[in-house]
């Protein structure tokens, strides 16, 4: 069925004045800012103030940034705030400080991450390891490569270049762990004759003195 346009606007003006007549009812006028008494349950040093709710006058919270609840008793945790149900800790934590451990705090930004020895950054999002830069590469002229868990670093030594077999690991701080480190590629491999050196020999063919090299 088709309604008529000019019942149409009625229907619409009939809903208008049922809104503000249900909300003029109810109406929430909130004072400016108009303190509460001493004596307020507002806790963290957030503001109390009055409102009038439908002709009853209440007091309100506004909490300090970083605390919530009905009087701002309670810590906002940045740190699982995103977090599924029954996810805490290092199964949610890691998505916000990455390798690192999230940390709630009362001031801004409301976290900070302890990023342990091999990460730094503000979220932990940059490996510091000595095999991140070139500049603290022990490996000196090789690729170096550290491995997780065991707190190792290998060597693997770039063409002409080999580490010294007498050499023997070595251990190395790196801010609050200790690193084994393999022997260091600092061995020229030196270009030339290799493998066994020359061998003379004689043979008779034709009666004839023959002398032969053998590499």
């Amino acid at each position: 069925m088709t309604i008529p346009s000019y019942r149409s606007s009625n229907v619409v003006v009939g809903i208008f004045w049922l809104i503000v007549a249900f909300c003029t009812h109810y109406y929430i006028a909130a004072a400016k800012d108009v303190p509460c008494e001493e004596g307020h349950h507002c806790l963290n040093e957030s503001k109390c103030v009055k409102i009038n709710v439908g002709g009853v006058e209440k007091k309100v919270c506004i909490c300090s940034p970083g605390f919530t609840g009905w009087n701002c008793s309670i810590q906002l945790d940045y740190c699982n705030k995103h977090c599924r149900p029954l996810h805490r800790g290092i199964t949610c934590q890691q998505a916000l400080c990455n390798q690192g451990t999230c940390l709630n705090q009362t001031e801004p930004p409301y976290y900070s991450c302890d990023c342990g020895a091999f990460y730094t950054g503000p979220n932990c999002e940059i490996e510091n390891n000595p095999c991140s830069s070139e500049s603290t590469n022990p490996c000196v002229n090789g690729k170096c490569n550290f491995i997780k868990g065991t707190n190792q670093v290998v060597c693997n030594c770039y063409p002409g270049w080999a580490t010294n077999p007498n050499q023997q690991i070595t251990t190395i701080d790196w801010n609050t762990a200790s690193i084994h480190v393999a022997p260091p590629c600092t061995e020229e491999i030196k270009r030339g004759i290799t493998g066994n050196a020359p061998q003379l020999s004689t043979s008779t063919y034709r009666n004839s003195r023959h002398i032969t090299f053998r590499c």
